[in-house]
């Protein structure tokens, strides 16, 4: 019944990821078209998060002090800039600043709808998410074939005012998401939480659930953020073509798409700080797969086991932050602290990616790590490294949290920082 109240708001949600994808199927192609380099494919890619990090971290709270429709808007309105500047833009520049204005729309539209679809359901907090969270990663499963798509039908027609046929499918997700805009913002607007605090953030952070969610959130966004900025050259350097591209990228999203109602009943029975770092533990092998292999149907099954770990993930720090943060009214905050964190860890692995990468293209994994101790395998031991560090400052965390997650707030700020020489032991 939830759903259908939210169905404006989700399809909008659902839209603006349909951006993502199509950058992220198309990021490939764009290096390729318009000669960007490598350091040019990090910069690209990893634009995104740094800009996400003012909408999260600068804006987001204010919805919990009755802004959220303002916030819907300006978000929506910021992304389809952000689309706009990919359908003209032709410099590295360009594409820079297009993609840092999709993130900073992302950053600003995503706590705020998260917070209304919470606000809707505050005893089912990880169904809620998990809803949202399958229109916000179907909308970017959707995007990739779309943009694909999209590119071939302008290479077979003549496209108005010299636009490029790789530039063309971001001019499509723009108009459908003046379309949807409008109807996500109709939405009602939820009552301020008049038990928000002041130091909205500082409240978030001080929380030992709300960090273990955090902490959640950053493992999740390392996988997210190294396949966000390679995926799409790391396949086409295994030879793909474009129908075995979308193929290979499907699988990466839909087990997540199909899983993610039931990642949120299991995250509701078992706890999201257990499910949360069980799935990430679970990620970190195949990470390290993806590396040891130069076959594309290994590495769509691998990506379709790292999928359905993913939404339980997704929805596990999500929820873990949600659940913690809603009974101190700084829901808002709260999301716009998860996004923002898992920003950060997002920015750091795009950026580092390209730059460890080396094509991988060789028949015997064996012999091009003897020849090359500097490439593909690198790349995924590292960011499997760093998941494996979030599930373990997860856990430590979680250890810390009372068993319902209700001290007083200012109990916990009262206490003295905890010694984090001491995760892991």
């Amino acid at each position: 019944m939830s759903t259908r109240r939210n169905a404006p708001l989700l399809l909008a949600i659902l839209v603006e990821s349909m951006g993502y994808g199509a950058i992220f199927g198309l990021l490939g192609h764009l290096q390729r078209d318009y000669h960007l380099g490598h350091i040019g494919l990090a910069l690209v890619a990893s634009s995104a998060f740094p800009a996400a990090l003012i909408g999260q971290l600068g804006l987001a709270r204010f919805a919990d002090r009755g802004y959220t429709r303002q916030l819907l808007w300006a978000g929506l309105a910021t992304a389809a800039l952000g689309m706009i500047w990919f359908l003209v833009g032709s410099h590295l520049w360009e594409f820079v600043l297009a993609r840092a204005l999709v993130g900073l729309g992302s950053g600003t539209f995503i706590p705020a709808a998260r917070r209304v679809v919470i606000h809707r359901s505050p005893d089912n907090a990880g169904e809620a998410v998990a809803v949202a969270g399958a229109a916000d990663i179907g909308g970017f499963l959707i995007g990739i074939p779309v943009a694909v798509g999209l590119k071939a039908l302008g290479e077979n027609i003549s496209l108005p005012w010299g636009i490029h046929p790789v530039n063309f499918p971001f001019g499509v997700i723009c108009v459908l998401l003046l379309i949807v805009g409008p109807l996500a913002t109709l939405m009602p607007e939820p009552e301020p939480d008049p038990r928000r605090e002041r130091q909205a953030l500082r409240s978030v952070f001080a929380l030992p659930a709300a960090r273990a969610g955090l902490a959640v959130g950053i493992g999740f966004s390392v996988a997210i953020g190294t396949l966000d900025a390679i995926a799409s050259k790391f396949i086409l350097d295994l030879g793909a073509s474009d129908g075995e591209l979308v193929i290979v990228m499907i699988s990466l999203a839909v087990p997540l798409v199909l899983f993610m109602p039931v990642a949120g009943r299991l995250v509701d029975r078992l706890g999201p700080l257990r499910a949360g770092a069980g799935a990430l533990f679970a990620t970190v092998p195949v990470l390290l797969c993806y590396g040891l292999t130069t076959r594309l149907w290994v590495i769509a099954i691998l990506g379709a086991c790292q999928a359905l770990a993913n939404s339980v993930v997704y929805t596990a720090g999500q929820a873990a932050v949600a659940n913690s943060t809603a009974r101190h009214g700084v829901v808002a905050a709260g999301q716009g602290a998860y996004e923002a964190t898992a920003a950060t860890g997002g920015f750091v692995c795009s950026l580092l990616a390209p730059l460890i990468y080396h094509n991988p293209l060789r028949r015997d994994p064996v012999t091009h790590l003897l020849k090359h101790n500097w490439g593909a395998l690198p790349m995924w031991a590292t960011m499997a490294t760093f998941v494996l560090i979030a599930a373990l400052a997860s856990r430590y965390w979680a250890r810390q949290a009372p068993e319902h997650d209700d001290e007083p707030i200012e109990e916990i700020h009262a206490r003295p920082r905890p010694d984090f020489t001491e995760i892991g032991h």
